[in-house]
């Protein structure tokens, strides 16, 4: 609807912002009022897991002792009712597309069945809707061609791959030792020989387990507790800055259904075959599994980190760096190999002699590489510089593909130079590099290769105990118009040395499908407390700058001296209408998906409650008093607020005091400006433009923020600063 011709085009401007903008951000951040949580069991609390302040070999050892002793009690009930455990959480065989699926998924339109068309051609002729001369008869084989891969024949070899518009399933659920002959945990320990990929889109993951599965030592923090005979393995993992433990069962997806009872087979003949030729080993198992055909180890660890994230599904997709993060606990960087400065400082880490750091490739550009996939995560599992014979020196990395082997037309290895079978590999090379030429994902390229072939190189660093993290958390109103922020971290240092600095949000895997609209990209500055503006330390932005790459934390490595260190966050964020809001979500699932929701809600008030604490509720509406969602911001100053979460886990909630916006600013500054003329603006505009439909719902972005510091200075201090006023709140900085 076109404006009041007498409105001034600047009035006319200020009125649209004041639609398109809400004056009072805010966002769902708990998906359940905390009268939902009143009956529950208090959850226990421990004295060191979650603090904000935390030695990163202590806060481990906290997560592995619970998890251990979690085992332990599952253990002594399995005995005391001499029956195997069976997860409730995610009961894989009671509940199999919960597990499989997330919040959100529905299955894809079917395009038809051949079967079923010949007999619905059947059933038109039988009622008299066609003569039998009419009747078009079409073979089985000719009707498959039309509709395309969407039926499953009973041949394994005619079994159709995953399309845009067919997503297969597991057939069949069953534990450990009935799928295995000999089942052991591990045979000969850890290797990324062991790595198979399975149907899953996981490929990052798998990466992510091969960059570090040759070093035991990383492993067995991952691996904590396990008692075969019971069906009970624990691992911990890390997530949004803590060590969090995950028990699951031995039960496991089969690629095949179970044998189908209507055969004639009275003495099991045809069972048995079937079985063993179908349902035994790792070639069974539909999703990732191990090379020897009775390891579990693999698809252990994979249903745990499902199991961690909801579902099968929210494990697709993803960034090998991210994936090294959560096994770890250590911090990635993802570097464009076109853009690296000084090669030999980057070589020197790949030499990797005190082994701080662990890497991972990935090739994004979408053109042919001599033979290598693109879109897909690599390993690299060794970096050597080595003599020729004539005493010329060459740099050689070892890197290896999580399909562990070539598929169609030798597709997954690099057929350049030092590729198997290539000139380059001599009997002399092969017996210094101890290689053998074997289909099996693993491949040697030079150095300059790898710089000009792959397209990103993710380095994670990992830590000890040697190292302290520090974070604090808060939730922020991201702007329309955004710049460096006065919502700020203040860092203390007290002895020198290297500070790990991320600021990052909160993993929207582990409660995917209730992320809202809004997607928010991270950027910080590093500056020395009271610095003039453009003097910093360090300025850090997302890697290529689009939301298609890894979002979810950026960081800078630097060497400080003691002193007060300021970090000013800046975010942008991109809106999504195509994607339902949180509130609506919720009002859709609790009828339809009631138990997905419970899942995914209880992981997402988790989440947020690191920057928000549950607030007073109204007796008749359920509802917060301070914001209708049932939590607040706390209102104790300088004080700070400890609430355990369900894993015994402790989390600081930092103050919000004075939180404010650009956006309020400037609405509130306009309002000041006009001195009472906006009153007159909205009566004359209000009847035409208040209820225009070709504006959309108002800009309400709020996210939530946090800053992690690692240093070995056991001292190190963070603390939040925020805006005292709307004014203060308002003066953004240009970086």
């Amino acid at each position: 609807m076109a404006p009041r011709k007498d409105t001034l085009p600047q009035e006319q401007v200020a009125s649209f912002w004041q639609k398109y903008i809400t004056p009072n951000p805010g966002k769902v951040t708990s998906i359940f009022p905390p009268s939902l949580y009143a009956t529950l069991l208090p959850r226990p609390q421990s004295a060191d897991s979650g603090a904000s302040h935390v030695n990163f070999g202590a806060g481990y050892e906290d997560a592995a002792a619970r998890c251990r002793a979690k085992v332990e009690r599952l253990v002594r009930d399995c005995t005391r009712s001499n029956t195997k455990f069976t997860d409730p959480d995610f009961d894989i065989k009671g509940n199999r597309y919960d597990a499989l699926f997330g919040l959100n998924w529905a299955p894809p339109a079917a395009r038809g069945n051949p079967d079923a068309v010949e007999d619905a051609l059947a059933a038109l002729q039988q009622n008299g809707i066609f003569e039998p001369q009419e009747l078009l008869h079409v073979p089985t084989q000719t009707l498959r061609k039309i509709l395309g891969n969407e039926v499953l024949d009973e041949d394994e070899a005619d079994r159709p791959q995953a399309t845009e518009d067919y997503l297969p399933a597991p057939c069949a659920v069953h534990r450990v030792d009935w799928i295995y002959e000999d089942p052991k945990f591990s045979v000969d320990g850890y290797s990324s020989s062991d790595i198979i990929q399975g149907g899953g889109g996981d490929c990052w993951w798998l990466s992510a387990v091969a960059t570090i599965c040759h070093r035991a030592e990383v492993m067995d923090r991952i691996c904590v507790a396990r008692n075969e005979e019971c069906g009970v393995y624990g691992f911990v993992f890390y997530r949004d800055g803590a060590f969090v433990p995950v028990v699951i069962d031995d039960n496991l997806f089969l690629k095949r259904e179970d044998f189908s009872g209507s055969v004639n087979d009275p003495r099991n003949g045809k069972l048995m075959r079937y079985r063993k030729d179908f349902q035994t080993g790792s070639d069974a198992l539909y999703f990732a599994s191990c090379k020897d055909q009775n390891e579990t180890w693999l698809p252990l660890l994979e249903k745990a980190f499902a199991k961690a994230h909801g579902d099968y599904n929210a494990i697709e997709g993803g960034f090998i760096g991210e994936g090294v993060e959560d096994l770890t606990g250590g911090v990635y960087s993802e570097v464009a190999l076109e853009d690296v400065l000084f090669k030999q400082k980057l070589w020197e880490e790949l030499l990797n002699k005190d082994k701080s750091f662990v890497f991972g490739l990935d090739l994004l550009d979408r053109s042919d590489k001599n033979g290598l996939a693109n879109g897909h995560a690599y390993s690299i599992l060794d970096a050597r510089e080595e003599e020729e014979e004539d005493g010329k020196k060459v740099r050689l990395v070892k890197i290896r593909n999580p399909w562990g082997a070539r598929v169609g037309a030798g597709l997954g290895e690099w057929n350049g130079p030092w590729s198997d079978g290539s000139k380059e590999w001599t009997p002399y090379w092969l017996t210094k590099l101890d290689y053998r030429f074997e289909d099996d994902g693993i491949f040697w390229m030079t150095f300059s290769d790898m710089l000009s072939t792959f397209t990103n190189l993710y380095r994670t660093r990992l830590f000890d105990d040697q190292w302290t993290v520090t974070q604090e958390w808060t939730g922020v109103n991201v702007a329309w118009l955004t710049g460096y922020l006065q919502h700020k971290f203040v860092v203390e240092v007290k002895n020198p040395g290297t500070v790990v600095l991320v600021l990052q949000q909160l993993d929207a895997r582990y409660f995917r499908g209730l992320e809202g609209e809004y997607e928010f990209m991270l950027h910080f500055i590093l500056q020395k407390q009271g610095a003039e503006p453009g003097d910093y330390i360090a300025r850090v932005r997302p890697h290529g700058g689009c939301h298609f790459r890894a979002n979810r934390s950026v960081n800078c490595e630097v060497e400080l001296e003691p002193g007060v260190y300021e970090v000013l966050p800046k975010i942008t964020a991109r809106r999504d209408m195509s994607k339902p809001s949180v509130q609506d979500i919720v009002k859709t699932k609790a009828n339809g998906k009631p138990e997905k929701l419970r899942q995914v809600g209880l992981s997402f008030d988790l989440a947020h409650s690191r920057a928000f604490k549950p607030g007073p509720e109204k007796a008749e509406t359920g509802t917060s008093e301070e914001d209708g969602d049932g939590w607040e911001t706390d209102k104790s100053g300088d004080e700070s607020e400890s609430s355990a979460t369900e894993d015994g886990e402790e989390v600081k909630k930092q103050s919000n005091k004075g939180e404010g916006s650009v956006v309020e600013a400037v609405t509130a500054a306009a309002a000041e400006a006009q001195d009472g003329d906006g009153d007159d603006i909205d009566r004359e505009t209000t009847d035409d433009d208040e209820d225009d439909e070709d504006l959309p719902s108002p800009w309400n972005a709020v996210g939530v923020i946090g800053l992690r510091v690692y240093s070995q200075d056991p001292e190190v201090a963070v603390q939040l600063a925020v805006p005292k006023n709307a004014e203060e709140a308002s003066c953004v900085i240009q970086g």
